[in-house]
């Protein structure tokens, strides 16, 4: 054995050990264990400093609006209404995947708004925005034949189809008897 090699043998092992015994710090002793999904407050904290950087001082006026979750996928919708700000994140397993903002639209009351534009449509498979006035729910024939039915939480919806075109998908707005209040066709080719 070389005597470099000896004379800096107790120290890596020294080091390594010490490493080891850190907090926060170990060997993973499986894939599974390194590729564990997040805890719900592992996701909501990692959103949230993702937004942090992406709204800059309008972060902390960010309310939580909706959680949609699919497997080991979720994404989250975050609402500033006094900035009018709506930002998404998107998680898979091992962390956060994507976010984007965007500005929210008054629009008439009587239609469907749409917020995110591409962003939403084309790369997060997501259909989000206002609801018309005196509507409770939403639904949306996709392009490939399926039909979803949205989530709402006061006057927004979502309507998320990871891995699915949405693009080009038609809504419809129902009022709470069922009758139809008005329907939209959602931006995008749908890819």
């Amino acid at each position: 054995m070389p005597s470099s090699f000896r004379r800096w043998a107790p120290t890596v092992t020294a080091v390594l050990a010490v490493l080891a015994a850190a907090p926060g710090c170990r060997a993973a002793s499986t894939t599974d264990e390194m590729a564990r999904p997040l805890t719900d407050e592992q996701a909501g904290a990692a959103c949230r400093r993702d937004l942090a950087e992406l709204n800059g001082e309008i972060a902390d006026r960010l309310e939580q609006r909706f959680v949609a979750r699919d497997g080991d996928g979720q994404i989250r919708v975050y609402v500033s209404e006094p900035d009018e700000r709506i930002s998404t994140c998107r998680l898979g397993a091992s962390g956060v995947e994507e976010t984007f903002a965007t500005r929210t639209d008054d629009g008439p009351q009587d239609k469907i708004i749409f917020y995110g534009g591409a962003d939403a449509v084309l790369k997060a498979h997501l259909l989000i925005g206002r609801l018309p006035a005196r509507a409770s729910s939403i639904t949306a024939s996709l392009p490939s034949g399926a039909t979803l039915t949205g989530s709402t939480d006061r006057d927004l919806f979502l309507i998320w189809a990871p891995g699915t075109a949405v693009g080009g998908a038609r809504l419809t707005a129902r009022a709470t008897d069922g009758t139809t209040i008005t329907t939209a066709t959602a931006p995008g080719l749908g890819t």
